[in-house]
């Protein structure tokens, strides 16, 4: 990989010359600088602006997909959209996903998210009002993005298809999590085996790890209530994970 990633920067400094090479360590490659850029949408106007950023590349790209930092504090601190860390909130992790494998590299990653992201800021900061529509992020923004998408009914089904997802991957012989009582390719299954196809193991861990604190939560205050059988799925999971980790 470090010979496809050399190749990769190179590839992305050649568009964007303005971006370099800084650290180089054992757990991340760092590129810093000037992302300057014009991009439109339809019906919306052209925007030129500039950037400063740090583009943090984990040792494990592209299992795990970089994060990127603004550095000049041009982003208000008040702009939703910033992840409690400090990084920029592009999108869900599956939904980056998904646009990253369209165009599978550096470049793609910074022209098919990052600049999305910074013309968006841009048109908020004049208008206040976002041209893609207001989507929602963080753990409740990964649970909606399951219900949307997968067309379930409430939050418990999403659980129950994340932990079904994350303990035995796509089975269509299996009844549907989803509760239907169908058989998994008779019901969700075109959706599940694209879900899976799209995952990492670390994204498919993340939205395991989010949707459950997201519905623990809410378990906790009545809000919703979380089967039995769903429960001790559940601690299998966890179980069996902290029995890996030893």
């Amino acid at each position: 990989m470090e010979d496809e990633l050399l190749n990769q920067i190179k590839e992305l400094q050649c568009v964007h010359d303005g971006l370099i090479l800084v650290r180089k360590s054992a757990s991340e490659t760092v590129l810093s600088g000037i992302l300057n850029f014009e991009a439109s949408v339809d019906g919306y106007e052209t925007i030129s602006s500039r950037f400063e950023i740090d583009l943090i590349v984990p040792i494990d790209y592209p299992e795990t997909l970089p994060c990127v930092r603004e550095t000049s504090k041009k982003i208000d601190s008040n702009y939703d959209h910033i992840n409690s860390d400090g990084t920029l909130c592009l999108a869900i992790p599956i939904e980056e996903r998904r646009v990253f494998s369209e165009q599978p590299s550096l470049l793609g990653f910074i022209n098919r998210l990052l600049i999305p992201y910074c013309y968006g800021y841009c048109y908020w900061k004049k208008y206040q009002i976002h041209p893609f529509g207001e989507a929602e992020h963080g753990f409740k923004g990964i649970v909606h993005f399951y219900m949307n998408s997968l067309q379930l009914k409430d939050e418990v089904s999403v659980l129950s298809v994340i932990s079904y997802l994350y303990e035995h991957g796509y089975r269509g012989h299996h009844r549907c999590p989803c509760g239907s009582d169908q058989i998994v390719r008779k019901c969700h299954g075109k959706l599940l085996r694209s879900l899976i196809e799209q995952h990492s193991t670390h994204t498919l861990e993340n939205d395991f790890l989010s949707i459950l604190i997201y519905c623990s939560e809410k378990n906790e205050r009545e809000v919703i209530k979380i089967p039995e059988r769903l429960h001790r799925q559940i601690l299998r999971i966890l179980q069996t994970a902290q029995k890996q980790c030893r």
